[in-house]
């Protein structure tokens, strides 16, 4: 009975003690944090093979509290509203901000920063085929900073495909895997819509052709005619001008320094107009280098600021044309340059961000290789990986090596004393398609390599 009496008032004392704490949390309601919550940014070990050859990070410093148009060396545009960056206890940086950005292309530059790009696809291991990748991050007094999910920053990249399969994917710094996003946006251009699109000007007088003809009044009713006397007219298509010789010519200015000149037929009731767009032409020589020096004073301040703007499209698109040159020069992708394709990528987390379609291994060949040197002499490799030309991925290898026969392949890899280890599509012509060993003599670059377009040369 004693022992029922204990068990029953240890009960009690309980009741009453959460009974109390609940009523102590009821008059002391927990405070919320509007603060935006920030993640653990820790920096994630990639493992460049060749550390003097990582691709370099280009730094600008910002005002953080306005937005920010940032340009790369490759011609990336970096887009920072105002507020963009937080500290790791979610208050918005209002100081100033270092920002680093670097960009990768193909996948030389993958392989030169070491970046994993392995994909686990619902248990099925893949590669992810790059449609456009950069890295950015940001410091303020050497911390490092966090995005602003209310406020987040976008990349127009260069891409090489316009294919809608392409998905966002964030390297985790902590685990080391892509995590996929959502989408990103394309847009498609090229330079005669560009430069179309930008402000109108009048056209600067034409040099007169045999096309072009001229108006005269010699009924003397129509003194509004006189002023043209010295001007020939150049039809902007030919084969819709009409115009004749009439009894009443009309001469309207429209926009942009095109004229519709107007010739009229009248015989009784009867009454018919023929319309004509041109432009005002010269006869070369005298005529027309007085017309076009009166033309250039008249619109010499607008002319100033078109050619302004028509030169930053054409910077902008010899970047383009660089990138362009660069894939081809790598056997990428194959682009003819006359439409530029840009990926805009949301930042939604500091680092790797990339715009990738998930790609399975090369099948159909298989090799289990003794690399050997050019002698026959065995030879360690290191950081193996095969380039299937005319894709953007690359496929890491530690053993053995599936390919696909009908590709253009390319292998290669580091020799222990960090030489360049190399076999190229002819090679693979001569090994055989089977599991068991079998020896691959490999062709080493034997001179330095110091940089990177050292790389591309022995490579591709």
């Amino acid at each position: 009975m004693k022992n029922r009496t204990k068990i029953i008032i240890v009960v009690v004392s309980v009741l009453i003690i959460v009974i109390l704490s609940l009523r102590n949390c009821s008059c002391n309601p927990t405070k919320t944090n509007d603060k935006p919550i920030v993640s653990s940014n820790n920096y994630l070990l990639t493992n460049p093979p060749l550390p003097e050859l990582d691709i370099p990070y280009q730094k600008f410093e910002i005002d953080p509290s306005q937005p920010n148009v940032l340009f790369s060396k490759m011609g990336a545009k970096i887009n920072i509203p105002s507020d963009a960056f937080l500290d790791k206890d979610g208050n918005v940086i209002k100081g100033k901000v270092e920002v680093s950005f670097r960009e990768f292309y193909n996948p030389l530059d993958s392989y030169l920063a070491g970046i994993p790009m392995n994909y686990n696809d619902n248990g099925v291991d893949k590669v992810l085929e790059s449609g456009g990748m950069v890295e950015l991050t940001a410091k303020s007094n050497k911390d490092e900073l966090f995005v602003n999910p209310n406020s987040k920053i976008k990349v127009d990249l260069f891409s090489w495909t316009k294919s809608k399969d392409f998905n966002l994917y964030d390297l985790d710094k902590t685990s080391g895997k892509w995590i996929e996003k959502g989408k990103d946006a394309i847009s498609i251009s090229n330079i005669a819509k560009e430069l179309n699109a930008l402000p109108p000007i009048p056209s600067e007088p034409k040099v007169a052709t045999p096309a072009s003809f001229g108006i005269v009044d010699d009924t003397k009713m129509y003194p509004e005619i006189e002023e043209y006397k010295n001007v020939r007219f150049e039809p902007i298509d030919i084969e819709t001008c009409k115009i004749s010789d009439a009894q009443e010519m009309k001469v309207k200015p429209l926009k942009n320094g095109v004229f519709e000149v107007t010739s009229i037929i009248k015989y009784g009731t009867f009454r018919k107009e023929n319309k004509c767009l041109c432009y005002l032409a010269f006869e070369e020589g005298k005529d027309y280098t007085n017309a076009l020096k009166i033309y250039q004073k008249k619109y010499a301040k607008l002319l100033k600021e078109r050619k302004v703007l028509s030169d930053k499209v054409k910077f902008e698109w010899d970047k383009y044309y660089g990138i362009v040159n660069a894939y081809k020069k790598l056997e990428i992708k194959e682009l003819s340059g006359e439409e530029k394709i840009i990926r805009t990528l949301t930042i939604n987390n500091f680092g790797f961000v990339n715009c990738d379609y998930p790609t399975s291994y090369p099948s159909g060949g298989e090799i289990n290789p003794i690399y050997v040197d050019e002698n026959g002499k065995p030879i360690v490799l290191n950081n193996v990986v095969l380039v299937e030309k005319n894709t953007n991925a690359l496929f890491r290898y530690s053993a053995t090596v599936k390919y696909n026969p009908s590709s253009n392949n390319l292998l290669w890899g580091l020799t222990n004393d960090h030489k360049i280890a190399f076999i190229k599509n002819a090679d693979f012509q001569t090994l055989k398609n089977s599991t068991s060993k079998q020896k691959v003599h490999m062709h080493i670059h034997n001179g330095k390599v110091t940089t990177y377009e050292d790389i591309l040369e022995v490579l591709f």
